[in-house]
């Protein structure tokens, strides 16, 4: 979660990894974001690094969404 609120700052990573963890597709989220998918890769490398998670793994993903979520409910 410490990770979260450090993407949290740039609300475009935040936009992105919400609309992958919904999602589970990159291509998916990049539609949902009116983005190339590329655009929406890189994004997603780089919060990748930031998070210390492989978000194209399983694990990874669902690990994200959890976190993401426990971010959002103890930011309320």
């Amino acid at each position: 979660m410490a990770a979260i609120a450090r993407i949290a700052g740039n609300p475009e990573d935040l936009e992105t990894l919400d609309a992958y963890c919904a999602t589970g597709s990159l291509r998916r989220a990049a539609d949902l974001l009116h983005l190339h998918h590329s655009s929406v890769a890189r994004r997603l490398e780089q919060i990748a690094k930031t998070l210390g998670i492989e978000l194209t793994e399983p694990t990874g993903l669902i690990r994200a969404g959890l976190a993401l979520t426990a971010w959002r409910l103890l930011d309320e």
